[in-house]
Formats: structure tokens, C-alpha cells, sequence
């Protein structure tokens, strides 16, 4: 998924889609891990726990791609998470 939406657009080399997929793999592990999984349906972790991954995981990429792709990053970024169910809307 992140190289079909954010790699691929972004027409990045095979390092910068490397060190991209692995900031990415990390963050879903860690996210993985803050997901409680002993409720059922699972519950979702605390908004500043993820907000605190998604800047690391940012850093990690803007490391990794030319500072002029950045901005587009963010917006293909945003394009890999997932929809908000209907029941969970306000």
C-alpha cells in the first residue's frame, strides 16, 4: 500500500522507497502494539500516543525524500489511513 499510494507518486529510488517502507512498517508495529486487543472490538489507542508515532514516522521520512516532495508526502500520507466507520461519527 505505501508504495502504490506515497512511493510511486513521489517516483522515489529504490533507497528512498526502502527507508520510506521502513518507517512505516515501524509505525504499524508500534501502533500494533498500543491497539488493546483484549476488548472486543479491540479499542482504539489514545489520539496523542498515534499523533506521537505519525511525527516520528514523518521525520523518518523527510529524512529519506528531498526536502521539495515533503509537502506532497503529507498529502499522499493521508490518503493511506483508514475511514472513519459511520458509528464513530459525531
Amino acid at each position: 500500500m505505501v508504495n502504490e499510494k506515497i512511493c510511486q507518486p513521489l517516483k522515489l529510488d529504490n533507497t528512498q522507497v526502502e527507508k520510506v517502507s521502513s518507517a512505516f512498517n515501524d509505525f504499524f508495529t508500534e501502533m500494533d502494539k498500543l491497539v488493546d486487543k483484549s476488548t472486543n472490538p479491540p479499542t482504539r489507542p489514545e489520539k496523542s500516543k498515534v499523533d506521537a508515532l505519525a511525527k516520528i514516522r514523518d521525520e523518518k521520512v523527510k529524512q529519506a525524500i528531498p526536502e521539495a516532495l515533503f509537502t506532497k508526502y503529507l498529502e499522499l500520507e493521508k490518503t493511506t489511513r483508514p475511514k472513519p466507520c459511520e458509528d464513530m461519527k459525531e
